[in-house]
Parts: structure tokens; C-alpha cells; sequence
């Protein structure tokens, strides 16, 4: 139960640390996009068979208060061109929403698979302290839009009508001195 509050606070440190480690990001707008790809699994073996996401990075430094020594950053995590994510099932090449799908789950429930494909994005906004690095607020939004179906074997061939599926997500961290 404690996987997804993890992977989603990891998200902002993550984030800072590739603004950070970059270099490029000194002054507002500055701009800097990180092809990554590279498929993150939450998949645990058991009831989770297949859950993958392949996303770049986009992360914009908006803007630096020099007064309040607080700089604004917002990374975008979007779609590559070309995901990689293991999409088993020839029904789930066809996008489901208008890019090519960078994220898969399929769970295992009793008899039957629950299996979704489609967009997943990430837009991560924080404020960081200019004095030591700390992350002093930020809102990470999260939206996923899928085709999902059940499915009554493990290769995903044997399926019923896809139905869509939406996910709205909405995190926000806070430091208090």
C-alpha cells in the first residue's frame, strides 16, 4: 500500500535532481527536454502482472524569486515518440489517446485479467528553496487515459468490448518550518 505514496513523493526529488544535475536550468525559461523512455515498473508478480509507463522528461525553470530566494520549476512528463513499454496483446498497439500508449496494466482478478493501455502523463510543479535545495511545495497532477478490458487468459487475446478508462490524480506536499 505504500508503493504509490513512495514512487509519487520520489517523483519531485527526481524531478529537482535532473534540473539540478543538468545545469542548464539557471535563469527563468530556461528549458531542457530529457528523452528518457526507459519503461518504470509497479508490477509485483502476484496481482499486478504488467504494469509499465515510458515517459520523457520536460522540465522548464518558470521562474526565480531573488528576494524570497525561492525558484518555481515544472517538469513535464510526457509521451516518447517511440514508448517501450511490453504491450502483449496486438490490440493494445492502436493508441488510446492520440499518441502511442506509454503505459500498460494488467491485474489478475480470480478468474480473469483486467488489462488497460493507454497515455499516462505527469505535470510536476514545485517550489525550492535557493538557500539549501529544499523542495518547499509542490502539486503533482496525473492523468491516465486508457482502453480497458477483461480478458479470460493470460495472453489478453481472449477479451471483451474495450471500455474507456480515466484516472485523475492530484498530489500536494507541503514543508512546514
Amino acid at each position: 500500500m505504500l508503493i504509490g505514496p513512495i514512487t509519487d513523493f520520489l517523483t519531485f526529488y527526481a524531478d529537482l535532481w535532473l534540473a539540478a544535475r543538468s545545469g542548464k536550468l539557471t535563469a527563468a525559461g530556461d528549458h531542457l527536454y530529457h528523452g528518457h523512455g526507459t519503461p518504470a515498473s509497479w508490477a509485483d508478480g502476484n496481482r499486478v502482472v504488467l504494469g509499465e509507463s515510458s515517459i520523457d522528461f520536460d522540465p522548464t525553470l518558470t521562474a526565480i524569486d531573488p528576494s524570497g530566494k525561492v525558484a518555481t520549476l515544472v517538469v513535464r512528463h510526457v509521451p516518447p515518440k517511440q514508448p517501450l513499454v511490453k504491450l502483449p496483446a496486438a490490440w493494445m498497439r492502436q493508441p488510446a489517446a492520440g499518441t502511442p500508449n506509454n503505459c500498460v496494466n494488467v491485474v489478475h482478478e480470480g478468474d480473469k485479467y483486467v488489462a488497460a493501455v493507454g497515455k499516462e502523463t505527469f505535470d510536476v510543479q514545485m517550489k525550492v528553496s535557493l538557500v539549501d535545495g529544499k523542495i518547499l511545495s509542490g502539486t503533482l497532477d496525473n492523468t491516465v487515459k486508457a482502453r480497458e478490458r477483461n480478458c479470460t487468459d493470460a495472453a489478453l487475446t481472449n477479451c471483451d468490448d474495450p471500455r474507456p478508462r480515466e484516472i485523475l490524480r492530484q498530489i500536494t506536499v507541503s514543508l512546514d518550518r
